[in-house]
């Protein structure tokens, strides 16, 4: 009697199911350009430019289960990262606009807790963005090539058919360029120059919601 309890018990979650779509608000941050300064100019940039909205779409599918607690996935995302900010220089005010947005791979862990509908994440996503930001009627774009580190934690909503499920995570990529110092506020191409060579966000919060089945 308490085997068939077990077994019920564990049939209960879901992990039988094949497919997973997500959906995901991420808070992205780590530009720290409200923090740079350039020699004898001040507070170059102000405004939210730090920290940013965006989106992350998923379609994951179950690639291996070994018993009623352990599933590895694998899947594909779209995403984007915004921010808004202002660039300050000769006493005006630019408006200023970042922007990374592209597609990515990834490869999931999920570790469930019996009975209660709880599972840890692990996983690593290879995402690949277009990366623009704008101010004053010019523009630096650049391709990046990141691989993320995502940590979070799943919770299922009870349900029979379906397993609609709330989530959140930690991401933060596995190598990425460190933001760099200038020295000069008059040399704007230099400016863009750098903003292309590694000023992207460096890590995200992200909460959602989604649905295996």
């Amino acid at each position: 009697m308490r085997l068939a309890l077990l077994s019920l018990s564990f049939a209960a979650l879901p992990l039988s199911a094949q497919w997973d779509l997500r959906l995901e608000l991420p808070r992205p941050s780590g530009q720290s350009l409200p923090q740079t300064l350039l020699s004898g100019s001040g507070q170059l940039v102000s405004g939210d430019l730090d920290s940013g909205r965006g989106f992350i779409a998923s379609a994951n599918r179950r690639l291996f289960q070994l018993g009623p607690l352990l599933k590895l996935e694998g899947g594909v995302e779209v995403s984007q990262f915004t921010a808004d900010g202002s660039l300050n220089q000769g006493g005006t005010t630019q408006a200023t606009k970042l922007k990374q947005q592209g597609l990515g791979v990834g490869l999931h862990a999920q570790l469930w807790v019996p009975f209660v509908g709880l599972a840890g994440e692990f996983g690593l996503i290879q995402r690949l963005q277009h990366y623009r930001y704008d101010t004053a009627g010019a523009a630096s774009t650049k391709d990046l090539s990141r691989t993320w580190l995502r940590v979070g934690a799943r919770w299922r909503i009870p349900s029979v058919v379906v397993h609609p499920y709330l989530a959140a995570s930690y991401q933060q990529p596995v190598t990425k360029d460190r933001p760099v110092k200038l020295s000069s506020s008059s040399d704007l191409a230099a400016y863009f120059s750098a903003q292309g060579s590694g000023q992207e966000f460096e890590r995200l919060w992200t909460f959602g919601v989604g649905v295996a089945f």
